[in-house]
């Protein structure tokens, strides 16, 4: 059985809609498929991660929605898996449609 890691999404404002996150452990792997993806409904949201080949410096890609502009984009930060921690991606600061994301482990 594939190891499960928890990853949580936590953003409070109201600028960003986000509609789904994607993690892929081996970006030099051809084709670049994400090892896991899901829809995402709720700024607030944990999530199973599973099937990631490896657990450091993973890709991870957010898709939102900006509401000032009406526009969709993508964000993608490096974070790391653990068995005993939670994978936090902490959204406090947006400017325009750039949110500024913060990994944290808990």
């Amino acid at each position: 059985m594939p190891s499960v890691y928890n990853l949580e999404l936590r953003y409070d404002g109201d600028r960003l809609e986000f509609s789904r996150v994607s993690a892929l452990s081996n970006p030099a792997s051809s084709p670049a498929i994400p090892e896991y993806s899901s829809d995402v409904s709720s700024n607030n949201e944990s999530f199973e991660v599973y099937g990631l080949k490896n657990t450091e410096d993973v890709y991870v890609t957010l898709t939102f929605f900006c509401t000032a502009d009406g526009e969709f984009y993508t964000k993608e930060v490096k974070a790391d898996f653990f068995d005993d921690k939670i994978t936090v991606l902490l959204i406090e600061k947006v400017i325009g449609c750039e949110p500024t994301i913060e990994v944290i482990y808990e």
